[in-house]
C-alpha cells in the first residue's frame, strides 16, 4: 500500500496534466479524446482515480485508484473497514467481479443485503440484480442500508444505474444513506488513505 495522501498529491498531477496539455495541445496527442483521458486516468494509480472521481468518490476513489476510469467502475459502495483498511485489491477484484459474473436476480432475492456476495462491497450490478428481482424502492434501500456501507456515485454510475431500471429516488438516496458513517471517515485521517480533501 501506497502511504500518500492521495489529495495531497493531486495538485501534482494537475500541474503534470496541465503542463502537457499545454506544450503539446491535446491535438497533438495521440488517440481520440476518450483515449486521451483513459490513458491519463491510468497514469497516476490512486492518485489519478481520485483526480477524475473526484468530489464524487471522496472515499471509494482512494479504493479503486486509476483501474476505474472515469466513469468511476462498478464499485458504488464499501464498508467501513475495506476503507479504513485501504482494501485496494479487494476493491478491484470486486469490480472485475462485478464485470464478469454479475449478481443475479436469485441472489437478491437470497441476500439479506444488497452486499449480495458478502464480500464488504456494493457493486451496480448488485444493485441492478435487485431491481430485476422486482424489490420495490423502500425494499432496495433497506437492503442498502443494512450493509452498513457507505455509498458515492459518480454521474456515470447514476446514470448506468437508471438506464438498467434503478428508479432515480433510490440512486438519489444512496448517498445519503449511512451518511453519519461517510462523514466520520471524511473528517479522520488513517495513513493516508482517508483523508477530507482541501476547501476549494
Amino acid at each position: 500500500m501506497l502511504g500518500f495522501n492521495c489529495y495531497q498529491t493531486l495538485p501534482t498531477v494537475a500541474m503534470a496534466l496541465a503542463l502537457l496539455a499545454g506544450a503539446t495541445g491535446c491535438e497533438q496527442l495521440p488517440g481520440t479524446p476518450k483515449q486521451q483521458g483513459a490513458a491519463i486516468g491510468g497514469v497516476g494509480g490512486a492518485a489519478a482515480g481520485a483526480a477524475v472521481a473526484g468530489e464524487h468518490h471522496r472515499l471509494l476513489g482512494a479504493l479503486v485508484g486509476g483501474a476505474i476510469g472515469a466513469g468511476g467502475g462498478y464499485v458504488v459502495g464499501a464498508n467501513k473497514d475495506r476503507i479504513v483498511n485501504g482494501d485496494r485489491t479487494q476493491a478491484e477484484q470486486a469490480h472485475l467481479q462485478a464485470q464478469t459474473a454479475p449478481a443475479t436476480a436469485q441472489q437478491a432475492l437470497n441476500a439479506p443485503t444488497a452486499d449480495l456476495n458478502g464480500d464488504g462491497f456494493v457493486t451496480m450490478d448488485e444493485v441492478v440484480a435487485m431491481k430485476q428481482a422486482g424489490l420495490s424502492d423502500q425494499v432496495l434501500i433497506d437492503k442498502l442500508r443494512a450493509t452498513g456501507q457507505v455509498f458515492e456515485l459518480t454521474p456515470e454510475q447514476q446514470r448506468y444505474l437508471t438506464d438498467n431500471g434503478v428508479s432515480q429516488y433510490v440512486v438519489g438516496q444512496m448517498t445519503e444513506i449511512n451518511r453519519d458513517v461517510r462523514d466520520r471517515l471524511l473528517d479522520q485521517s488513517n495513513g493516508g488513505v482517508i483523508s477530507r480533501p482541501p476547501a476549494q
